[in-house]
């Protein structure tokens, strides 16, 4: 009777229809090769790995295993089990104004997962369950071009990542693949730095890294018998909490590379099906380019000092219809955005104001600051999104859009001279953005203009131009 009203229930939310399905086991084994990655702490350091950092392949190379297991449950819906391991071998260079450079540092990176999946459409399935990343630096005993000795370093985080799998064979290439966009948040992490080795007033260091998120985007084809996998990963970590005086500041790590793969031991069939929740054409995805202008939290630059809050920066963008009727419809958007950068430059003897926002309130609004030496202060903002973005058709494939909801943000104050360390200030939080635009329908293709803004510590007010695919 459960079961009756269950499937009653969810009839009256979505359209269901019997989808035919692949169900049973699926061992893959593959290689990973990195192109490029890079860990940065901005301003302060930064450790490059892939082709910038060795000429040598196998210096970064990667092992890959996969196991799934799709099956029909009681409610006539595809699910599948996934656990996935890979691990990765790096060779990297360090870099940093203040301790020089260093070369062929060995790392390691170990990923575990456990994700459990619900098909919602014959082309969308969506993921989530338990992850682990650990990463091992071994810098012992190695020195830097200024002298200064190096020490291990160990990073751990447990994340929750959420993962939509679409469907997207491309023709042309003959390629049976599917496109993957993966939010991963931290709800633990760990930073041990390993240095009471020197001896001295130096001591081992634990510290806490809890705050923090990835985005994730691939590419999964099948051609023959092998998968190819491009993909790109980022990541971003807030300061740390403080150990023996020291933290670990907030830190990205931007990872490009190809994953290859083969089935092996696979027992599947086609026998069964499953209900379908969603319609297929009740979702998409897309990037943006946009034109941002992020307040500085400074005015009335004098001599040669200049205030620049204007740059470009772009967005990941997924989306899913919710109500469509004969005039309109309403979607529920997700997107991940990267703003760009603003800033203040100046010289000796040049001054400028602040709104009172500069260096965290540390001045009253309305303060003139002159500078002593060549300045700049540079402002990062980052930002995860979810809103509605409700539409009007007015003309044939025209429509006009608002677009509102919260914003989990994040933003880095950097300041100090050219070539020297700076001093940083960091901000978050989770606010409101709001906007209109116009969009242009295609038969798979959606091309829109918006204008938006973006409450945050520096507020952000955004002109975009969107390509969305739709299915």
């Amino acid at each position: 009777m459960r079961k009756v009203i269950l499937i009653a229930i969810l009839t009256s939310i979505f359209q269901l229809n019997l989808i035919a399905a692949e169900v049973g086991t699926k061992h893959e084994y593959g290689l990973s090769f990195l192109g490029s990655y890079e860990y940065e702490e901005p301003k302060i350091m930064n450790l490059r790995s892939g082709s910038q950092a060795t000429d040598n392949e196998l210096d970064n190379l990667g092992f890959l295993y996969n196991y799934k297991n799709a099956f029909i449950n009681d409610f006539n819906f595809l699910n599948e089990l996934e656990f996935d391991a890979s691990y990765q071998f790096l060779t990297q260079t360090y870099w940093s104004n203040a301790s020089g450079t260093m070369e062929d540092i060995d790392t390691e990176i170990y990923n575990l997962r456990a994700l459990y999946g619900i098909q919602l459409s014959d082309k969308l399935m969506l993921k989530s369950g338990l992850g682990y990343r650990h990463l091992y630096h071994f810098w012992q005993n190695k020195r830097s071009t200024t002298g200064g000795w190096g020490y291990d370093r160990e990073q751990d985080y447990t994340y929750i990542p959420i993962i939509a799998e679409l469907k997207m064979p491309i023709s042309e290439l003959k390629l049976d693949g599917k496109l993957k966009l993966e939010f991963d948040q931290i709800i633990e992490g760990n930073n041990n730095s390993y240095a009471a080795y020197l001896g001295g007033s130096n001591k081992d260091s634990k510290f806490k890294n809890s705050d923090g998120y990835a985005w994730k985007a691939s590419y999964e084809g099948k051609r023959g018998a092998f998968i190819y996998e491009p993909y790109y990963e980022f990541m971003h970590v807030d300061d740390s909490t403080v150990a023996n005086g020291l933290h670990e500041p907030v830190n990205t790590t931007k990872e490009i590379g190809l994953r290859v793969k083969k089935e092996f031991n696979s027992k599947r069939s086609k026998s069964s099906e499953f209900n379908e929740i969603l319609n297929n054409d009740d979702f998409y995805f897309g990037v943006q380019l946009l034109l941002s202008e992020v307040e500085t939290g400074t005015y009335a630059a004098t001599g040669t000092a200049e205030i620049n809050e204007k740059d470009y920066g772009y967005s990941i963008v997924s989306g899913m219809k919710v109500l469509d009727k004969t005039n309109g419809k309403l979607d529920v958007e997700l997107a991940y955005n990267q703003f760009g950068k603003s800033n203040t430059t100046c010289n000796s003897a040049d001054s400028f104001k602040t709104d009172g926002r500069f260096r965290n309130g540390a001045y009253a609004g309305g303060t003139t600051l002159t500078c002593l030496s060549p300045l700049n202060i540079e402002i990062e903002s980052y930002s995860t999104s979810l809103g509605l973005k409700p539409s009007f058709d007015v003309s044939n494939g025209i429509n006009l859009n608002a677009n509102f909801g919260f914003n989990r943000w994040n933003q880095i104050e950097s300041e100090g001279a050219s070539g020297a360390s700076p001093t940083q200030n960091t901000y978050d939080g989770i606010d409101t953005y709001y906007g209109f635009g116009l969009g242009f329908n295609g038969d798979n293709l959606t091309f829109g203009l918006e204008y938006l803004e973006h409450d945050m510590y520096y507020d952000a007010k955004i002109m975009s131009a969107s390509l969305k695919y739709n299915f």
